[in-house]
């Protein structure tokens, strides 16, 4: 009976510890960010966003690219890839080796904003060891999450006819539907190749259907209708 009572307070007791931890830290939430009226801030704004010869593809690319695509340069890798939920205990492990990489250029739908390709300007720079293990990472990085990383060397000029041709094909193979697997009623998101669980819309025009979602929903949107026999995907 002590022990059970022993055991009562010690769980009352780490309770408590946590409670006024978290505590604590609502308190100081944005503690960081206060600053003084009279305090002068040492941030100014760089003339060099982009450096020439990142200015220089970039303009060949815009040129390529026309309506097609919205070019964003310098993306934080966290802001394009999410972490599934399957990586339990291990998401801070995957984050911090994203968390401060970005890519040169990414393209996006003009539409809808979703990322289309990333583009990595490989200069001088990438000749490193540091540098090699890097590109190891990225390479893999985009090739687990199924979305296409394209490099360019650094140079004077560039071709808008061949760097069209390659965007063009990437955009339009883009476009296409996505294959789906089902088996068993089991239907894998063709993202991020995990089972999708059957839900029902429940306002709109497909109001009282079923249909797949995957679990990482919202930062993954993929839907299977369940009537589709995985030919079509909303």
């Amino acid at each position: 009976m002590e022990l059970f009572f022993g055991i009562i307070i010690t769980i009352m007791i780490i309770y408590l510890i946590i409670k006024n931890v978290l505590k604590k830290d609502k308190v100081n939430e944005g503690k960081g960010d206060k600053i003084s009226e009279d305090e002068i801030l040492p941030y100014r704004v760089k003339d060099d966003f982009l450096t020439d010869a990142e200015y220089s593809f970039y303009k060949t690319l815009k040129l390529s690219v026309g309506e097609k695509a919205i070019i964003c340069p310098k993306v934080g890798l966290k802001d394009i890839f999410f972490i599934g939920k399957q990586t339990g205990n291990n998401y801070m492990k995957y984050f911090g080796k994203i968390a401060q990489k970005h890519v040169d250029f990414l393209l996006c739908d003009p539409n809808t904003m979703k990322p289309i390709l990333a583009i990595e300007l490989d200069d001088a720079r990438h000749t490193s060891k540091k540098s090699y293990e890097r590109d190891i990472f990225i390479e893999k990085l985009y090739k687990d999450a199924n979305f296409k990383l394209i490099r360019i060397s650094s140079m004077s000029e560039y071709s808008v006819a061949d760097l069209k041709d390659t965007i063009d094909g990437i955009i339009n193979k883009s476009q296409d539907l996505p294959d789906m697997q089902i088996n068993n009623e089991t239907v894998l998101c063709p993202k991020c190749n995990i089972p999708m669980v059957l839900r029902k819309a429940t306002k709109g025009q497909n109001a009282g259907k079923e249909f797949y979602g995957c679990v990482n929903y919202p930062r993954c949107k993929e839907v299977v209708s369940k009537d589709s026999e995985g030919t079509e995907a909303n």
